[in-house]
């Protein structure tokens, strides 16, 4: 698989990750999509249990009754790490489990949510704040699961401390955002992420330009995402989008459209699987809503 060029250097107590493209702009026409299951993974990686189907990679409940409603925008960036190091990092009896396309060990989300609701669409009394979510592709045999595990997390402020995963660490949260555009046809949006945690030393920063491109809107018809935590496996969400999709950087799609980024990790934690972190594919939501759901 095509990657970004780059580089990695390594201190007592920082992990710094530049990469640079600049190769040419694409382009074709928006349009509207529903999202499938890829048939490079259509196969079951573990036995099914009685009562769920299998999609996605994921295995997810049929009997499900939706618990909330999330709307905002959201940047996805997609690695390749070291999977000795993923593995370090995950509870016992859990795996990590391959990918189809875009290849990954770690999903970094950054959301900006606008606004959170109940089911009956009353807003939560403790709007979710803009957090940074860690995700791991897992599988576990033995409680026969497979789905993304939430390894770890920043959320804005002190409020939403552990979260509905029990992962969120408080932290001061900083988005930066430049737009350019030479007023034809090339448009660049510059974006800088700061966060830092409020209980331990170091830093976190991601500053991303990439070059805009046409949109897609994509649906999904049920429930295709499994959300596992590491500190309790009766913690078991499943999600549904409806996301305007724009893809900066897919290599298998033949798009690479990221001008700059660089990445800053100095925290202790999640070292040694930042350390090999290589960035391989990223979206852009700039429109995003989901419904969570839990098993009945």
């Amino acid at each position: 698989m095509p990657r970004l060029s780059g580089d990695v250097r390594l201190g007592e107590d920082l992990v710094q990750i530049r990469h640079t493209d600049v190769s040419a702009f694409s382009s074709g026409e928006g349009k509207r999509t529903a999202m499938t299951t890829t048939k490079r993974n259509n196969a079951p990686p573990v036995a099914l249990a009685e009562g769920y189907y299998y999609e996605n990679g994921c295995t997810v409940a049929s009997k499900v009754h939706l618990t909330e409603r999330n709307y905002g925008t959201r940047r996805t960036f997609f690695f390749i790490c070291d999977p000795a190091a993923v593995q370090a990092i995950l509870p016992d009896g859990w795996i990590l489990r391959a990918t189809a396309e875009p290849e990954f060990h770690l999903m970094v989300h950054f959301n900006d949510w606008l606004h959170t609701s109940h089911a009956d669409n009353t807003p939560h009394a403790v709007q979710a704040p803009p957090y940074v979510g860690f995700l791991v592709p897992v599988q576990n045999s033995f409680l026969k699961r497979s789905g993304i595990m939430q390894v770890y997390g920043f959320a804005a402020g002190s409020h939403y401390t552990g979260g509905p995963y029990k992962a969120y660490r408080g932290s001061t949260y900083s988005h930066s955002s430049r737009f350019d555009t030479n007023g034809l046809d090339v448009s660049l949006t510059h974006d800088q992420y700061k966060i830092r945690s409020l209980n331990s030393a170091g830093v976190f920063e991601i500053s991303i330009a990439h070059q805009r491109t046409v949109v897609a809107r994509a649906i999904t018809g049920r429930p295709n995402l499994a959300v596992f935590s590491p500190y309790d496996n009766s913690i078991e969400r499943y999600y549904t989008e409806d996301l305007v999709l724009e893809r900066p950087l897919a290599p298998s799609l033949g798009l690479s459209n990221v001008k700059g980024f660089s990445l800053t990790w100095t925290l202790p934690d999640l070292k040694d699987v930042m350390a090999s972190a290589k960035l391989v594919a990223m979206n852009y939501n700039p429109a995003y809503m989901r419904e969570v759901f839990e098993r009945d």
